[in-house]
């Protein structure tokens, strides 16, 4: 239901909402498994011999409450204000609802006197908006402890019975972001040349986080809020009009960064280290970003054995040989142990850009699209495998550029091959060679069109009708050895981002089509 008011009067205007919402969703999935088909004739369970079934019916609820007042002073002093509530069934049952303001100001600048006279400016506004939401996404009863069938071993016979699958947690509720954001909007030359600036912060308290625990408790995650985490940034977006008439050309620019950084975690903030698809590779600490790569840090290549004599005693190599990986002493004690493992890298970026460039002349069209993304580090698990230097896969080409003596270092950052590395250097450790720059540059789109004519065309029952073909992901220039550096193998961790573990390729098309409107 909306409740929906406005009042004008002189210069002033007013618009109130009142909103309630309530969605209610229920899901069931039965299922039933059948094998030892006779033939292919009969594709139905009853084809088959019944050996398994499952049943699941799960029901969540949300309900919120919406209030929002705009005001304006001559369309030139702005400002919004909202309060919303959201209760939802997920959560401990006292922790279920949460409340989330919002405010925002804006001043159209170019709507004052003093700047009237300026024909070059056509919109200036400044913007200051503040505001909290909430997140709500996971599993149903996430907050309550389940129960899962299982077998048990009675008397030397096999039961069913229950296990208890989950660990409770009441007090578990919503995961809040507070941003703050100050922005810029101006136009220039009748918004031939319009620019967006901002500048943002974001805060996130209480996150839902899967956090692991000791396996004595029976159980390896459970649900919690947990920390908090800091994203802050710049995002600027140009669009110019560079040429108009018969011939026109339009570009659209955008640039941003981010900086992730976690600033809190429990009572004592000890790091969280999570397991992704190969054992423990990610840890989340106060100062660095969530979900950093964790491994020991490469610090070159021996060279001889006196080389290897005089460094820190490497208590993870049983016998390491000119050739093998050098490690650091993160910690300073003068051995190389498993308190050396730290942050290898991270999968955000420095920065992401994009280009595009639209091209018209009478009835022809093109444009094309470029995305780049500069600084954001891939943990490619492949390479334990393919770069590993023990031949018992195929090998990255880069291993012909490895170490082989030392008259032919190769390329000072590819060690020696080894069948037996784990009996020697133990290159394969997890470390920062299994962490790659993910930087790239893609051509993302590539349009061309014709626009026919359609006067008099079909007796003027044909507004539009253009042909066009389009390229989508051309090329893309990166030194990443992956088949596509914009991958994160479990995308439904935010503990484990950027994991490559043999990510399909993404798919070069084209398309051939037309728009016909009538």
């Amino acid at each position: 239901n909306t409740l929906n008011w406005e009042k004008e009067m002189d210069d002033h205007f007013i618009n109130a909402i009142i909103g309630y919402t309530a969605q209610k969703d229920n899901i069931a999935i039965k299922q039933v498994n059948a094998d030892n088909f006779p033939d292919d004739l009969v594709t139905t369970i009853s084809g088959g011999q019944v050996f398994a079934g499952n049943s699941v019916q799960e029901q969540w609820t949300l309900a919120s409450s919406l209030f929002r007042l705009n005001y304006s002073y001559k369309d030139k002093y702005l400002f919004t204000g909202t309060i919303r509530s959201d209760r939802s069934s997920r959560f401990g049952a006292d922790n279920q609802t949460g409340y989330f303001p919002s405010f925002s100001a804006g001043w159209r600048v170019n709507e004052e006197s003093f700047l009237q006279s300026v024909d070059a400016i056509s919109e200036l506004k400044l913007r200051f908006s503040w505001g909290e939401t909430g997140n709500f996404e996971i599993p149903n009863y996430g907050a309550i402890g389940l129960l899962s069938p299982d077998n048990y071993n009675l008397v030397g016979n096999e039961v069913n019975g229950l296990i208890q699958s989950t660990i409770p947690n009441p007090d578990l509720t919503w995961e809040k972001s507070q941003q703050m954001n100050v922005g810029l909007e101006l136009g220039l030359f009748s918004n031939r040349v319009f620019l967006l600036a901002d500048y943002y912060t974001t805060t996130t308290s209480d996150l839902l986080l899967n956090v692991s625990i000791s396996s004595v408790s029976g159980f390896q995650t459970t649900l919690r809020n947990l920390g908090e985490v800091e994203n802050k940034g710049f995002e600027l977006a140009l669009s110019t009009k560079n040429f108009v008439g018969d011939f026109s050309w339009e570009t659209d620019m955008n640039f941003s960064t981010n900086k992730n950084e976690v600033l809190s975690l429990n009572e004592s903030n000890e790091p969280i280290f999570s397991s992704g698809s190969a054992g423990v590779r990610h840890v989340t600490r106060v100062g660095d970003p969530i979900g950093s790569y964790y491994g020991y840090v490469v610090d070159g290549i021996y060279q001889s054995q006196a080389e290897i004599d005089s460094a820190p005693t490497d208590t993870q190599a049983p016998n390491a040989a000119p050739g093998d990986f050098r490690f650091k002493d993160i910690n300073d004690d003068g051995e190389i142990t498993p308190d050396d493992r730290t942050v290898t890298g991270s999968y955000f970026p420095d920065f992401t850009w994009g280009v595009n460039n639209r091209f018209r002349y009478k009835n022809v069209d093109f444009s094309f699209l470029i995305q780049g993304v500069e600084g954001n580090e891939i943990l490619n698990l492949t390479a334990r495998h393919m770069k590993n230097g023990e031949a018992n896969f195929n090998s990255y080409a880069i291993f012909n550029e490895r170490w082989r003596s030392v008259s032919e270092p190769g390329n000072g950052n590819i060690p020696r091959a080894d069948r037996s590395s784990g009996n020697h250097g133990n290159n394969n450790r997890p470390s920062s060679f299994q962490v790659e720059d993910g930087s790239f540059i893609r051509l993302r789109n590539v349009t061309l069109g014709y626009s026919v004519p359609t006067k008099n065309l079909l007796g003027n029952s044909i507004d539009r009708l253009r042909f066009y073909i389009t390229g989508t992901n051309l090329f893309t220039i990166t030194d990443y050895l992956g088949y596509n550096p914009e991958v994160s193998n479990i995308s439904t961790n935010a503990l484990t981002p950027g994991e490559d573990y043999g990510a399909y390729p993404l798919s070069r098309s084209f398309t051939m089509g037309v728009n016909l409107t009538f």
